[in-house]
């Protein structure tokens, strides 16, 4: 027997929207600074940021990819008001902790990366966490089976 849904307020489509957008540049971002030559990634980002890209390790990359894509499916899912999106959601967190570890504790890129960069870091973390949350009172309030 199929559950009935409570009509989803259009906060929740705004919220749900953003973080669509959001997942989305994340995703082309994932895309861009992979599919980039070596001269164009400098022309970006710098050689500073190049030499990382060359030792960043493979389980770092493969961390950065389940966050942004895992994150990117879970939002669709989370529109279509599904609970599915919630092991998603939960990957693409791990996803995004496992990106950061050579950023956290290798002294090579904590020689590059600035303040910003670890802002940025935190924040990534705070919008999973609230994405996970938001999915949870959806589905607790009946907007989301």
């Amino acid at each position: 027997m199929a559950s009935i849904l409570k009509k989803a307020p259009w906060w929740f489509w705004l919220i749900t929207a953003f973080y669509l957008l959001w997942s989305i540049i994340g995703c082309s971002m994932y895309l861009v600074e992979h599919m980039m030559g070596d001269a164009a990634y400098t022309e970006n980002f710098g050689a500073d940021m190049l030499a990382l890209r060359d030792i960043t390790p493979w389980w770092a990359t493969a961390g950065y990819a389940v966050g942004v894509w895992g994150g990117l499916a879970g939002i669709i899912l989370l529109m279509l008001r599904k609970s599915l999106c919630l092991p998603f959601f939960y990957a693409s967190f791990v996803g995004a902790i496992i990106g950061f570890i050579p950023t956290i504790f290798d002294a090579r890129f904590k020689a590059v990366m600035g303040a910003s960069d670890y802002g940025f870091m935190i924040f990534i973390w705070i919008e999973c966490i609230f994405i996970i949350w938001f999915a949870l009172k959806m589905r607790s309030k009946g907007i989301i089976a």
